[in-house]
């Protein structure tokens, strides 16, 4: 900004120094000027009149006239110093500068007071020629008038600041101008002329905000709007420059970044709560007593989870206008920042811009659209297994809870539950309850093991696991669809906020979800162990895991087999182990799966933590069942047959046997 401040300077002087420094406030100050009419009127009074009339008529520009009464006033005071000196000033601004630095010299010769130092330093850097350029040697002068006139002052005269600080910034002498303004500001806090030098201060420091204040205190303090326009402009000029041509729009950028910053500071405190929350849940659960059946002790964490998801799920909305911001920011800063380079790469930004175009687009159309939930597989009418319903009726009873009212077959190895119904029917417990029956789990299925897995699913009921979890739902629903959206497009690339968003998101939201439901799966094996004993629901839990790995590696065998022979696959559930290979390769994945340690990436704890966090339940009396669960099936055969076809009708090339898992246990 000095370069441009630089041609300032001589219409400052014109406009201020011309017609004395005091020119630039309405009205001189009484306490300085009573003296010098006093001074007069000792000399010549029948002049004091005239110079009072002169001196305001200088004052409102109209010279011609002054000019006229001051030499009235020369004519019968020759040594009166103060006009001698303003004459000067006429004389320059009606053009005749020679007649006025004479005038401003003899002045000075007679008395080198603060007023002729000022006075003569001003008119040596002024003319009514808007090119005028003061030559080296008036400008030296000037200085050496100036330093002298503000130390004799003591640093205390107003005018003299002025003109050492204009003279200063007129020669660039930037490092003495920076100590020179703070003195001004504190000597004279209600000077116009400090706020204005000021202003050129923060400016040139780049803050122009305080700048454009400090001009508007200088205008409330007196500075004329014809005075004071030209910096007006400077600045918003400095500050679109440093701001790529943005200044104007300087606040709105910048409260869009404390915004921003604040909603990172958000995400990064979800982060923290997350893993707080886990570590507290992980900790809470190995110190609790296992026959707090109801999980009393875990109430409070539990209310903190669903407050803490339900804040984290609505952060996320909110997210969206930053995330579209972030993703319109990056482009704009890739075209600044080629534009500074000088190379501007058009294929790539017209590829940075529709990868932008691509996200916005699928954010937005994922905040206005609701997927349908369907129901998986299809509804188990009673007269299909009379047997299973009853079980599944009995096992309500001994918890005391509602049974379900839909029992859903799927070709895997599901076994879950879930409520359908709206928010209001969740909360009051009216929701229809649904089982998810894997019929790939039912082979060797013992009803006393099976019995205990289902009270574990009544335990999600029991414990209102299920009323709950619409936004967290909802929320992994929205990332996973505009994340697949945005792969699909191909522009799941390095470069794309809006992607990357999605991915952090995602892994902050598990941090936290995962950890609740971790609580929820230990609370209702408690309810399990507690009703039907720990060794039946560890039966029950270990041949749903040996089933998965089973089922998914025969037909898997079985699929590929079939494909390559373009023959009809055969009975996916009626398959046996093929060689000892294929039996130690199944046996190896299920000790695995069983002995691997639980992640906070896990939605249920490890098996083996399972097993441990149960094995001190207290069981109460019950009776143990005997047979199979297949037996409870009128004709499991066709049932059999059904799913095989389900299967092999599928329209992908390879089923994938396992996509449910045993995610409801």
């Amino acid at each position: 900004m000095n370069t441009y401040l630089t041609s300032l300077i001589t219409a400052f002087l014109l406009l201020c120094f011309v017609y004395d420094l005091a020119a630039q406030t309405p009205g001189r100050d009484p306490a300085q000027e009573m003296p010098i009419v006093e001074q007069l009127r000792n000399i010549s009074p029948k002049s004091v009149d005239n110079f009072i009339a002169a001196t305001e008529l200088m004052d409102n520009g109209q010279f011609a006239e002054a000019e006229k009464l001051y030499a009235k006033i020369l004519s019968e005071a020759p040594d009166f110093e103060p006009a001698l000196r303003r004459q000067g000033y006429t004389y320059i601004a009606l053009g005749r500068r020679a007649e006025g630095l004479e005038l401003t010299k003899k002045a000075l010769d007679k008395n080198r007071s603060v007023e002729n130092l000022v006075g003569r330093a001003s008119s040596l850097l002024t003319s009514n020629d808007p090119n005028f350029r003061p030559s080296f040697n008036e400008t030296s002068e000037a200085m050496a008038l100036a330093r002298e006139a503000w130390q004799k002052s003591g640093e205390t005269d107003e005018d003299a600041g002025g003109i050492l600080a204009e003279i200063l910034l007129q020669t660039d002498q930037n490092t003495e101008f920076e100590k020179l303004v703070p003195k001004l500001t504190a000597t004279f806090p209600n000077s116009a002329m400090a706020a204005y030098y000021n202003a050129i201060y923060l400016g040139n420091r780049g803050d122009f905000d305080g700048a454009e204040g400090e001009l508007k205190r200088s205008v409330s303090l007196g500075a004329t709007a014809e005075f004071t326009h030209p910096l007006f402009a400077a600045i918003e000029k400095a500050r679109d420059e440093a701001y790529f041509g943005f200044g104007r729009y300087i606040f709105v950028v910048r409260w869009t970044g404390y915004l921003i910053v604040a909603w990172i500071i958000g995400l990064v405190a979800i982060f923290f709560i997350g893993r707080t929350l886990s570590t507290k849940t992980l900790k809470a659960i190995e110190n609790s007593d296992p026959n707090d059946i109801k999980g009393v002790e875990h109430a409070g964490l539990r209310r903190t989870y669903r407050k803490i998801i339900a804040t984290a799920g609505v952060y996320y909305y909110v997210s969206q206008p930053f995330v579209i911001i972030l993703i319109i920011g990056a482009i704009v800063f890739a075209t600044l920042f080629f534009l500074w380079v000088g190379l501007i790469p058009i294929k790539l930004l017209a590829i940075f811009a529709i990868g932008a175009i691509v996200s916005i687009f699928y954010i937005l159309k994922s905040l206005g659209t609701r997927v349908k939930a369907e129901d998986p597989g299809r509804a188990l009418h009673e007269s299909e297994a009379p047997g299973l319903w009853k079980l599944v009726r009995d096992v309500a009873s001994t918890l005391d809870t509602r049974p379900v009212d839909e029992i859903r077959i799927t070709p895997g190895t599901d076994l879950a539950v879930y409520e359908r119904g709206g928010f209001r029917a969740k909360l009051s417990d009216k929701a229809e309850r649904v089982l998810i029956l894997g019929v790939a789990v039912l082979n060797d299925f013992q009803q006393n093991s099976f019995r205990a897995v289902l009270a574990h699913e009544y335990g999600h009921f029991s414990n209102r696991d299920t009323a709950g979890g619409e936004i967290a739902l909802r929320v992994n629903t929205d990332i996973i669809r505009t994340a697949e959206a945005i792969v699909e497009s191909g522009n799941a690339t390095y470069y794309n906020v809006g992607f990357h968003f999605l991915r952090l998101f995602h892994f902050l939201f598990r941090r936290i979800t995962h950890g609740a439901t971790r609580l929820q799966e230990v609370l209702a094996d408690r309810v399990a162990a507690y009703h039907f004993g720990t060794e039946a629901f560890v039966g029950g839990l270990t041949h749903v895991i040996r089933r998965e790995v089973t089922f998914q590696k025969t037909a898997e065998r079985e699929i590929n087999s079939a494909m390559t022979a373009s023959r009809p696959f055969a009975n996916l559930y009626k398959l046996e182990v093929s060689d000892d290979s294929e039996r130690d390769e199944i046996e190896l994945k299920y000790n695995e799966f069983l002995s691997q340690p639980t992640t906070e990436d896990d939605t249920h704890p490890a098996p083996a933590d399972r097993f441990r966090y149960i094995s001190g339940i207290r069981s109460r009396e019950h009776d143990k069942l005997d047979g199979q669960v297949l037996s409870l099936f009128v004709d499991s055969e066709a049932i059999f047959a059904e799913m095989n076809k389900l299967i092999e009708g599928s329209s992908r090339p390879t089923y994938d046997t396992s996509a449910s898992s045993t995610l409801g246990i």
